[in-house]
């Protein structure tokens, strides 16, 4: 068996784009109930300019995935996670599971395959952002 996982992310992310305002507004709902530490560092967030960075931090983890190059606006978007805002790096698993459940519940033709190719392509930018503050 076959499974292309380019065409299974690349379908669901056209779906996701193309209902972007509710998808956000239900991940962040489930992401800031995720953890008190999550709420707490929400808690003072311009939630509408939230929403747009993380629209472009996952348009930069695409392009991370498809180039292995990280643009310096996506350098900038670690190095604050990592110093400045000091986001623990279990954080990033509360992420991506909670993106996925908010994709099940959006996305119609989900399914595990789906899921694995949203890892797939989000693991090197959330690698990236888990370990990288600073680069030479």
């Amino acid at each position: 068996m076959d499974i292309d996982f380019n065409a299974l992310f690349n379908d669901s992310y056209e779906f996701v784009l193309n209902s972007e305002d509710d998808f956000y507004d239900a991940f962040y709902t489930k992401f800031i109930a995720a953890s008190p530490e999550i709420a707490q560092a929400f808690r003072h967030t311009d939630m509408e300019n939230q929403k747009l960075m993380l629209r472009k931090s996952v348009a930069y983890m695409v392009n991370f995935f498809v180039t292995k190059r990280a643009r310096k606006h996506f350098v900038d978007i670690a190095c604050l996670h990592k110093d400045q805002l000091k986001i623990d790096s279990t954080l990033y698993d509360v992420f991506i599971d909670t993106l996925l459940d908010t994709l099940a519940a959006f996305y119609p033709r989900y399914n595990n395959a789906v899921g694995v190719s949203w890892r797939i392509t989000l693991a090197p930018g959330l690698e990236f952002m888990k370990h990288i503050s600073k680069l030479d």
